[in-house]
């Protein structure tokens, strides 16, 4: 090509093909993978617009990022593809990319998502050239993927051999989140049931991934930190592959699943937590009912929840519990450990009532003189708890110690020691 001259040039650039009328400088030139060499250390950049006629120009995308750990892509072609030259905010030696297993990595590939972790909030601004499309290799299972230049709705990625598993989509906003479309500089989860080549591109072709029946919308949800489960919900055998998680985030961060990675279950589940707190907020929405003489029971070292209509309950962080679909009625009376013990401000104290009785459940001080009755009255049978939180009858602040609490029912009658802290 000679200087100052005009070509008509067809370049493909990881199979997308563009076409290009240029007039560039006063200085040799070159075409190599859709860039523009002037014989220095210098290159530009084909900026294709569809449909139209380009000139040799640019492309910038903001990248926003959370603090701790983050899955990001590249969303152009770039001169330079090292992780900290075009997020220099990052946390030197983080970056991990996925290959049936977490793998270190210093440079990015279009098409691959990336976990990479920030000490701040931030954003990074990259500039190269559009991609327009692109075709990715999808292997059976999990796979870390990014999309292209522009926001692309999931349900418009070309899948022409079936193998997106519909609803598994998921992105990473300190902790999983299923999402309905790929944003540029993003990375995201995606889980096929074979191996196949899938097509990202501004305008659907092919056959478009299957669609999405939500069945936990009709399902009991429990909620741990403001990260949804499921429950209660018969889902075909066929559409669970839709219902499992990702691999485990790095350490650090807030995950909760049940056993296996599964986010729904029907009548019973091990469920999985990676906390960053030092309690856990658990809410909980029942919309289907055990059934009869039966209860929703989520049980950790720390005691039994009943859970029934809407609630929420605080417990110390585990990484253990169990939700189960248990009978409603005791086989004994019993008068639990209170939890947390030691506690302040607030305690609960869990019973068992195998058959209807009058009840009492009263605090004593050491000395047996009586603080506040927390129960005096008539109860159907079942599991029971009821809260003190350090008064007395009057609604005035106890000091700190020991302190009794009594159980009668009927001719049961049974004691126990909690301690409260100031």
């Amino acid at each position: 090509l000679s200087a100052g001259g005009e070509f008509l040039a067809l370049v493909n650039v990881d199979g997308v093909t563009i076409l290009d009328s240029i007039t560039y400088g006063d200085q040799s030139t070159d075409i190599s993978y859709g860039r523009i060499f002037d014989g220095s250390s210098n290159w530009d950049f084909l900026s294709p617009t569809p449909g139209s006629t380009n000139s040799l120009s640019g492309m910038e995308v903001s990248v926003s990022y959370n603090d701790g750990w983050n899955l990001i892509g590249l969303p152009l072609y770039t001169e330079n593809t090292y992780y900290q030259y075009l997020f220099p905010g990052a946390v030197s030696g983080t970056l991990y990319g996925f290959n049936g297993t977490y793998l270190p990595g210093e440079s990015l590939t279009s098409g691959n998502g990336y976990w990479l972790n920030f000490p701040d909030v931030g954003s990074t601004t990259i500039n190269g050239t559009p991609i327009n499309e692109l075709t990715i290799s999808l292997s059976q299972g999990w796979n870390l993927i990014s999309g292209i230049s522009e926001v692309v709705d999931v349900a418009s990625i070309s899948d022409p051999g079936g193998v997106i598993v519909p609803g598994t989509l998921y992105g990473f906003m300190g902790t999983y989140v299923s999402s309905s479309q790929l944003d540029p500089g993003q990375g995201y989860w995606i889980n096929a049931n074979a191996e196949g080549d899938v097509t990202i591109s501004s305008g659907a072709s092919g056959r478009a991934i299957t669609s999405y029946i939500d069945r936990t919308k009709e399902a009991n949800r429990l909620s741990f930190n403001g990260n949804n489960l499921y429950f209660g919900v018969s889902i075909p055998e066929q559409e669970m592959s839709s219902y499992q998680l990702p691999p485990k985030p790095p350490e650090g961060t807030f995950d909760v699943r049940f056993k296996d990675g599964w986010k729904a279950v029907k009548d019973y589940g091990k469920v999985e937590v990676m906390s960053t707190t030092e309690t856990l907020t658990i809410v909980y929405d029942i919309q289907i009912n055990a059934g009869n003489q039966y209860n929703w029971v989520l049980s950790s070292e720390s005691g039994d929840h009943i859970l029934e209509n809407t609630g929420e309950v605080t417990v110390p962080s585990a990484d253990r519990f169990i939700l189960k679909r248990e009978s409603a009625l005791p086989e004994t009376f019993t008068l639990y450990q209170n939890y947390p013990n030691p506690f302040n401000p607030i305690t609960t104290l869990p019973y068992d009532l195998p058959e209807q009785a009058y009840v009492t459940l009263t605090v004593y001080d050491m000395l047996g003189r009586e603080i506040t009755q927390l129960v005096s009255t008539t109860q159907e049978a079942g599991f029971r708890l009821v809260q003190w939180g350090g008064t007395d009858n009057m609604g005035r602040a106890v000091s700190a110690g020991v302190y009794l609490y009594q159980i009668r029912a009927g001719e049961f009658v049974q004691t126990k020691k909690m301690v409260l802290l100031k």
